[in-house]
């Protein structure tokens, strides 16, 4: 028999960020090339290394090993002092590939696994980048199949050391994750990084085990991200997408599911609803007028753009 107390302790320990990344977890952190993904992935090494929050969020102290495919170790060194973080010795470990081959995931990184469970017991691996590394198969990026094999291989490193991994991946033109929709799918959750110029950023969360999330943050003097207070005044971003497609089309009829689909938002369909819902006045003087049907199987919505008058 166990008190409340002691199922919330269970709960927390199991997390290494709580309401992000859990143990024996698989994690994909995604952006266009040079928003500063890495940054970000060397921030999440940095909190949860030395057990401090990560975006307000707290972060239990465990052993992180950075491997990445892009850097070499006077880059990572500068990077490491211009961020100001410090790492101890036996809770941040790294490797950088060499100069002329990928790494190999199991010649090179299995041994490199292997000790850095047994010696430090380690809890989260970081592939900065997941396209850098020799999976010692030929694969499509855009094949499912494929796609599948690859991802397997750190299903078979999560059930064998009791492993969390964050693999770092670019976005397509169009927001969404590079190369086969299997990626998305084969994992427990998906970060998204997405520069919205001027040193603002927005960061979305979609994950299995916990509830998804967006919130604002700016990149300071030293690289770190910090979180922005939300401005009641700001319109959410993906409100500001669904707008711009009302004006172009005039009028539409749609679920928030197809909107999320078809306008690709960095959103649940649930909470685009809610957004949609708290904002039809905020939508009127935008010159977008909401309507909702209802019938015995569905919940449609019908935007109408009508030009606002100026005055």
């Amino acid at each position: 028999m166990k008190s409340i107390k002691e199922i919330n302790d269970i709960i927390q320990e199991d997390n290494l960020i709580d309401g992000l990344i859990k143990s024996n977890g698989l994690y994909v952190l995604v952006a266009k090339p040079k928003v500063g993904k890495s940054l970000l992935a060397l921030q999440i090494a940095n909190s949860i290394s030395n057990g401090i929050p990560f975006l307000d969020m707290i972060a239990s102290k465990q052993p992180v090993f950075y491997i990445s495919t892009e850097l070499n170790e006077k880059q990572l060194k500068d990077r490491i002092i211009k961020t100001g973080y410090t790492f101890e010795d036996n809770q941040f470990f790294y490797a950088i590939k060499s100069t002329d081959n990928k790494l190999n995931i199991r010649e090179d990184l299995y041994l490199d696994i292997t000790s850095f469970i047994e010696k430090y017991n380690g809890k989260l691996v970081i592939i900065d980048m997941l396209s850098g590394i020799d999976y010692q198969i030929g694969y499509d990026l855009n094949n499912y199949m494929d796609m599948d094999k690859v991802i397997s291989k750190y299903r078979e490193l999560i059930n064998k050391y009791n492993l969390s991994f964050l693999l770092i991946h670019h976005t397509n033109k169009n927001g969404s994750t590079l190369g086969s929709t299997g990626i998305e799918g084969f994992v427990d959750g998906i970060f998204y990084l997405e520069d919205n110029k001027n040193n603002n950023y927005s960061f979305y969360s979609s994950s299995r085990d916990f509830p998804s999330f967006n919130i604002n943050l700016k990149r300071n003097e030293n690289l770190s991200f910090e979180v922005v207070e939300e401005d009641d005044s700001k319109i959410d971003d993906n409100l500001i997408t669904f707008i711009r497609y009302v004006i172009d089309k005039h009028e539409i009829t749609f679920t928030p599911a197809e909107i999320v689909s078809k306008l690709k938002l960095f959103i649940t369909p649930s909470k685009f609803g809610k957004i949609l819902n708290e904002n039809i006045t905020r939508l009127e003087l935008e010159g977008i007028y909401i309507t909702k049907n209802r019938t015995s199987t569905s919940r449609n919505y019908t935007a109408k753009f009508i030009e606002p008058d100026e005055n």
